[in-house]
């Protein structure tokens, strides 16, 4: 899944800096999970914690991460139903146009029947039907809750490969682009089996960190001050279906309770500290940039104040070039891993 700052490249970088400090682990923690990438990768090694305040991402986690296997659907094999990934993907449109218009929440809303380009109103209908088919299924008890949160991320995850959008859901192209012809598909998710006890949680990151410990914690807080919601409203709604009120050209959600400080430069510091101090993990990793709110010397102050300063370590990883404002000249922008100790209570 695109998304802003996604780690599938860092991983092994990440992976480099534990073997490097850290020698006996058995706990990891996300606590800014986005897309779960780096849940999932650890998983492998780890008892996984993970966290996110989107739920779309919750869904996510719940699925890959806290689901420990691909669920059986037992209960849907007596209708015939042996794969419903396989099922949904082959209904024909015919057989979906029986789906009452006012339950089209996509088509109504994100597709051109609702004045939007996000999706065709096609594969509109295929998402709808699909949310629609598995809220009616869990309602009946045809499947768990390990079943549900499975099948609703399969459906998230297929989205963006047919959105008419450059990156985010801040806006979708005028013109349909080649991805949008594409016909929607739910997307058949991997789920690594490590016989421990993952956990996912769908809250505010800082607060969850008062109520849990362990061992290592990775922190991918947000860099700079564009809220996630905004750019991702569309995905959030597609995981709740809730049919929220929207607004604008864009049809936005409201978001007002999904706001993070680490996006407001007056507050991300106060944050960041209160991280660090609720923080209850031996083994601190910080992904960051050198375009971020925060600066290399704010990070520093605050992992030594709470950590072991003489453990602190920061990794630069070479991104990309960009034109200072300043000087015109090219700058090189850097993702940093930063990783300090800290003594457990």
């Amino acid at each position: 899944m695109r998304f802003i700052g996604c780690k599938t490249l860092l991983l092994d970088k990440i992976k480099e800096v534990i073997d490097e400090n850290v020698h006996d682990a058995s706990t990891f923690c996300d606590i800014f999970s986005g897309t779960s990438v780096v849940s999932r990768y650890f998983k492998q090694w780890y008892e996984i914690t993970s966290n996110d305040i989107l739920y779309f991402s919750y869904i996510l986690q719940r699925a890959t991460v806290e689901n420990d296997a691909i669920p059986s659907f037992s209960n849907l094999k007596p209708l015939g139903i042996i794969d419903p990934v396989q099922y949904l993907n082959e209904m024909n449109i015919s057989e979906m146009e029986i789906l009452e218009q006012e339950k089209r929440f996509f088509q109504n809303t994100y597709a051109p029947k609702g004045g939007r380009m996000y999706v065709n109103d096609e594969n509109a209908l295929r998402i709808d039907y699909a949310r629609n088919t598995v809220e009616n299924w869990h309602e009946l008890n045809l499947i768990n809750d390990d079943e549900y949160y499975y099948l609703v991320a399969c459906i998230v995850e297929g989205i963006p490969f047919v959105s008419n959008i450059s990156g985010t859901y801040g806006a979708f192209h005028k013109e349909w682009e080649r991805r949008s012809y594409k016909k929607f598909e739910l997307f058949r998710l991997d789920v690594l089996t490590n016989g421990k006890n993952n956990r996912s949680f769908n809250e505010d990151g800082v607060e969850l960190l008062k109520r849990i410990a362990g061992d290592i914690l990775y922190i991918d807080p947000p860099y700079n001050g564009r809220q996630y919601l905004p750019n991702y409203h569309v995905l959030e709604t597609a995981a709740k279906y809730d049919f929220p009120e929207v607004r604008g050209i864009t049809a936005q959600r409201p978001y007002e309770n999904n706001k993070s400080d680490f996006c407001l430069k007056g507050k991300v510091i106060e944050a960041f500290s209160n991280l660090m101090e609720n923080a209850d993990y031996e083994h601190i990793i910080l992904s960051y940039s050198t375009d971020g709110l925060m600066s290399v010397k704010d990070i520093e102050a605050i992992m030594k104040k709470y950590g072991i300063a003489q453990t602190f370590k920061i990794y630069e990883i070479p991104h990309r070039r960009y034109k200072s404002r300043t000087q015109g000249e090219k700058d090189e922008l850097k993702e940093l891993l930063v990783y300090v100790r800290k003594a457990k209570e």
